[in-house]
This record gives structure tokens, C-alpha cells and sequence, in this order.
């Protein structure tokens, strides 16, 4: 065990077996020593490294920025780092990035420069993966502002908090702003109708429940104009919303026909309960008539049946008088309930 420590804590095992490339090179590029972790990586020996030019270690487009570029910070600042170099290998190329540092003699000119190659495959390959999810996220970005600004609506997404985020080119040209604050605080939408807006949003964002109500907005330059605006939340898979899909349709001219709709079938039941009201009286009045008409030739017969009951009569005339006299009371009640009836 001990020799094995002296042995990976010698000078010589530390540069060679570095978890780095290591090497070094002259100014017209031809390799003074190389590690072994860099000859590894190459795929070949010490000697065959050692017979080349650091340059030739390079692809084409490698070789060409380093002596356009860094050759001359070596020269002018003696030092370079994090340069992204693609080094050649005989099974396939790597990524990694170079780090020198240049030496010079007594008169300034460089002499030697030493350089740590860190390789970057795992790393590269990740960075790659990122770029690509980044430019798929902003095609998909661009993609929704597209749909978002061809859709003939008022369109708008929110944060779970209901801040305004977002609003596609119809509302900016209808409000002629892009101000998101404003928008957050249904500005848009007229006095008499924010309020009620409002607390009904606050109860959405409290619930999680749809908004959906028909409201007056008002655009730039414009009149109020009834509009349909639906806002419907969006769930992530945990169950949370992540944002809110507002939109708003024009319905003003079906609200308006609506509204006149509604008037004028106010205005025909009002005149039809007149009617009504007035065909009672006529009826009321031709039932007044009528009873008077009927009942006074009734209270003559009543009056009649009175006089012959004081008459000498046979016991069967008085009974049949009877008869006549009851027939002729409970007809008198029953015009003076359809008397009653109509005047009601």
C-alpha cells in the first residue's frame, strides 16, 4: 500500500496521469512532451504525438482560429482560456476545451507554450441537447404567437396569479397599448361594468373556476362595445394551474338585438295587459247592464209570488208557489255572482 502511494503521488505520475491533457509546444507549434491521458484520448502513442504539430491536432476549422485568433492573445496577453477546440481522433473527434499559458525570452519573443485540454464530450453533447431544447421552446413560442395573432379574438394568457403575460396583436391594436399592467386591472373594460369584473375574476383565481361573463369594453378611439370574455385556467400535471387562456369575442350587435328584442316584447306584453285591462271594463260594464236587464223583470216575479201568497190558495198551489219562489232566489244569486266575478 505504501508503495502504491509513493508511487501516484510522484511528479512524474501526476502529470502523466492527470485528468487532463496536458502538453507542450513551441512556437512554430512542433510538441515537446505531451501526457499520457491526452495521448489516450488522441489514440496515439507519446512518440507519435510528439512527431506532429499541436495545429495538426486540430480540425480544419480549429486550425484556422488558432492562428488567426489564438495565437495572437498568446503573443499579446500570454495567456488564453476556455477555448472551445474539436480535437481529432482516428475513432471519432472530441470536444474539449484549451487553456494555455505562453512564455517568453528575455528579448519578448515566445518561446514555449503549456496547455491543459479538458475534455468536454459528456458536457458538449449536454450543452447540444439544451441548445436544441431551447430553440424547440422558442419555435414553439413563435409558433403560438402566430396561431395567437391569427385567431380573430381578443387573446391573452396569464400568470397562476392572474398578472397579464401576454396578449397577441389584436388587443394591442384595439387598446393601442402594451402595457400589461393595465390590462391586469381590466382597464379595458367600462366603469360601470369593472367592478363586478373584477370580483368575479378574484373569485376564479380564488376557485379555480372558469370566467365567463358578457361585459362592455371600450378600445382606443372607440365606443363601448359588448364583448363575451371566457378565461379558462390551465392545469400542469400535478393538479396546479400554470397559466390562464383569456379570450374575447365581439358580440355587440347580437347583444344589441338582444337588448331591442327584449324591449319590444316588453312594450307588446304592457300593451296587451291594457287590452286586457280594457276589454275587462267593457265586460265588466255590459255584466253591470245585463243583471239590471235580468233582474228587474226577476224581482217583479219575486214581488208577484209575494202578493199571490197572501191570496186563498190550495194547499198544492201553495207548494208549487213555493217552488217558483226558490227557483227564482237562487237565480237571482247566481246572476249576482257572475256580477261580482266580472267586476273583479
Amino acid at each position: 500500500m505504501d508503495s502504491t502511494r509513493a508511487r501516484i503521488t510522484t511528479t512524474d505520475f501526476l502529470y502523466q496521469e492527470a485528468p487532463c491533457g496536458l502538453i507542450s509546444f513551441n512556437t512554430e507549434g512542433g510538441i515537446v512532451r505531451v501526457n499520457q491521458t491526452l495521448c489516450n484520448w488522441l489514440g496515439r502513442t507519446a512518440e507519435e504525438v510528439q512527431d506532429l504539430k499541436f495545429t495538426s491536432l486540430l480540425t480544419t476549422a480549429g486550425n484556422m482560429y488558432y492562428k488567426v485568433v489564438v495565437e495572437s492573445l498568446l503573443n499579446m496577453q500570454g495567456y488564453v482560456n476556455e477555448i472551445n477546440f474539436s480535437f481529432v481522433n482516428p475513432n471519432g473527434n472530441f470536444d474539449a476545451l484549451f487553456n494555455a499559458v505562453s512564455y517568453k525570452n528575455e528579448q519578448g519573443q515566445l518561446l514555449m507554450v503549456n496547455a491543459t485540454i479538458l475534455k468536454i464530450t459528456d458536457r458538449k453533447k449536454y450543452e447540444t441537447e439544451l441548445l436544441l431544447a431551447k430553440r424547440r421552446a422558442e419555435d414553439e413560442k413563435r409558433r403560438f404567437e402566430f396561431l395567437s395573432n391569427t385567431i380573430p379574438n381578443l387573446f391573452w394568457t396569464t400568470l397562476p396569479n392572474g398578472e397579464v403575460d401576454f396578449v397577441n396583436q389584436r388587443v394591442k391594436d384595439y387598446f393601442n397599448t402594451s402595457d400589461l399592467e393595465w390590462l391586469t386591472g381590466f382597464k379595458g373594460v367600462v366603469e360601470e361594468d369593472r367592478e363586478s369584473s373584477l370580483r368575479t375574476w378574484q373569485r376564479c383565481l380564488e376557485t379555480g373556476k372558469t370566467f365567463d361573463k358578457e361585459v362592455r369594453i371600450q378600445g382606443d378611439g372607440r365606443e363601448p362595445e359588448w364583448h363575451s370574455i371566457r378565461i379558462e385556467p390551465y392545469f400542469n400535471s400535478s393538479g396546479e394551474i400554470e397559466m390562464w387562456f383569456g379570450s374575447s369575442t365581439n358580440i355587440h350587435k347580437k347583444k344589441i338585438l338582444q337588448l331591442a328584442n327584449y324591449s319590444s316584447l316588453a312594450e307588446s306584453l304592457t300593451a296587451a295587459q291594457k287590452k286586457i285591462d280594457q276589454n275587462k271594463v267593457v265586460l265588466t260594464e255590459i255584466a253591470l247592464a245585463q243583471s239590471h236587464m235580468i233582474r228587474k223583470p226577476l224581482a217583479n216575479i219575486l214581488g208577484l209570488i209575494e202578493l199571490i201568497n197572501d191570496l186563498p190558495q190550495q194547499e198544492e198551489a201553495l207548494n208549487l208557489l213555493e217552488l217558483l219562489k226558490l227557483s227564482a232566489t237562487e237565480l237571482d244569486l247566481r246572476i249576482k255572482e257572475v256580477v261580482s266575478q266580472s267586476s273583479v
